[in-house]
């Protein structure tokens, strides 16, 4: 039986649910991403802030993370995209060599423009690991079930032993 982590990091909590229906699905246990410093900005400031950070290359340092990673097998990384790239909290996290020899699967929210992220995110992840999958959500306003729908199809395709 394969041990299953989801990790994510969620501004606005699009990624989270996505995270959480993974889950949920899987039976696997749940890590939060955090930077110790969070943006603060909402609506249309969201974007040029967020943006600004993918684009000085920030890489923010991350509250303390407890969490044993040779206890599992899979994990899933969820990121939400800022100005087409993964957050810089998700790229602080994978350049922090947490995920050593682990079956990966990468999931990722937009609203419309996921550019190159899922290559980026194999390119940054396939020297230490085994990348086997991603999938992209658009978050729909107010219509979870429409989303939980394309996660569980998403999942079964995949095929993972639970």
């Amino acid at each position: 039986m394969k041990k299953i982590l989801v990790v994510y990091y969620s501004y606005e909590g699009h990624t989270e649910h996505v995270a959480y229906v993974i889950a949920q699905e899987l039976s696997a246990d749940v890590l939060q991403i955090k930077p110790i410093k969070e943006m603060s900005t909402k609506g249309f400031g969201k974007y040029l802030w967020g943006g600004s950070q993918v684009y000085m290359k920030k890489i923010p340092k991350l509250e303390p993370i407890s969490v044993d990673f040779s206890k599992y097998d899979t994990i899933f990384v969820g990121s939400p995209i800022w100005a087409w790239s993964l957050t810089p909290p998700i790229k602080s996290f994978i350049l922090n060599d947490y995920l050593i020899d682990k079956d990966l699967y990468f999931f990722y929210t937009h609203e419309g423009g996921p550019g190159k992220v899922e290559k980026s995110f194999k390119i940054m992840v396939e020297k230490k690991n085994r990348f086997l999958g991603t999938c992209g959500f658009i978050p729909p306003k107010n219509n979870f079930d429409l989303i939980n729908q394309q996660v569980y199809d998403w999942l079964n395709l995949l095929n993972i032993e639970k």
